[in-house]
């Protein structure tokens, strides 16, 4: 049987396939659950690839406030004030590697520089644009700059990250070269374009350990920490939280490393996984005497 032994009072939650359903929303069901649990007293935080400027929507129909994981753990922003909390960003020779592994494979490096809330987005000539790209960019025509490969990282500050959007099969024929650097890297089967995305960041770094900071800040231990999450770039929070919960539509290797599966996300898993295990917990301790609580 699925259980916690301790009280969760810090909830971590991916966005896209874990917090939005199929259709990109957030189902009444889900903003319920999440209103829940801080009404509960549980902190509530989202952790997520996406930039601080594409989440600020969602953290506001949450009516979030507190700190927010962004560029896969390279980030962390508090809002709604916008201030950034902790940059933690890649060597930019490793970044210039990273690029010209990727330029040499004919897959169009997107760089992510580490200059703020600007969020600007750095690519290389046209030429190896793809449609993947091409809707990436028509999303985000004002912040970006075309620049040559050979200066995308070198001769500037450390970046945020090195991202590619392209096939899987691609992608995979890089990782032999991309692990071979000092980095931390992760792989998206199928992200938010519709290509398999890698990222490459900083060693280390990753939605995990900047839920392990989040954490310390707050005086929270992981063990009363709970992520729920869908894909590959979910591992090690799932890994390092106390309770760690997969997404019904995730792959097997990261169903392996959670202590339990919820529903999918067009099934409301999230919201499903929020009710079981931290508010049904909450509510346990509340009314146990020796405050503790086993959530089944």
């Amino acid at each position: 049987m699925e259980t916690t032994s301790m009280k969760i009072q810090l909830l971590v939650i991916d966005i896209d396939g874990t917090l939005l359903n199929p259709a990109g929303e957030i189902t009444a069901y889900t903003r319920a659950a999440v209103q829940a649990a801080q009404q509960a007293g549980i902190v509530v935080t989202l952790a997520t690839a996406r930039r601080y400027f594409n989440t600020v929507q969602i953290a506001n129909e949450l009516g979030l406030q507190g700190s927010i994981i962004l560029y896969d753990g390279a980030l962390i922003v508090q809002h709604p004030a916008a201030t950034i909390l902790q940059s933690r960003p890649l060597n930019a020779s490793i970044g210039q590697e990273a690029v010209e592994i990727l330029v040499r494979h004919g897959i169009q490096p997107v760089v992510h520089p580490d200059g703020g809330l600007a969020e600007e987005i750095w690519t290389g000539p046209a030429e190896l644009d793809n449609l993947s790209i091409d809707a990436y960019f028509a999303a985000n025509v004002d912040r970006m700059r075309r620049m040559p490969y050979e200066t995308l990282c070198a001769g500037h500050p450390d970046p945020l990250r090195v991202v590619a959007f392209t096939e899987e099969r691609a992608i995979e024929g890089v990782l032999p070269e991309i692990s071979a650097l000092d980095c931390s890297w992760n792989t998206i089967r199928r992200g938010s374009y519709n290509s398999a995305e890698l990222t490459v960041m900083d060693k280390g770094c990753s939605k995990g350990s900047a839920m392990t900071v989040l954490a310390g800040i707050s005086g929270i231990p992981l063990q009363a920490v709970m992520a729920i999450g869908d894909n590959n770039n979910d591992i090690e929070m799932l890994k390092d939280a106390g309770w760690g919960v997969a997404m019904g539509q995730a792959s097997e290797g990261v169903k392996a490393v959670a202590n339990a599966v919820t529903a999918s996300n067009w099934e409301d898993g999230a919201a499903q996984a929020i009710e079981r295990y931290a508010l049904r917990c909450a509510a346990q301790t509340a009314s146990n005497s020796l405050n503790r609580a086993t959530c089944l």
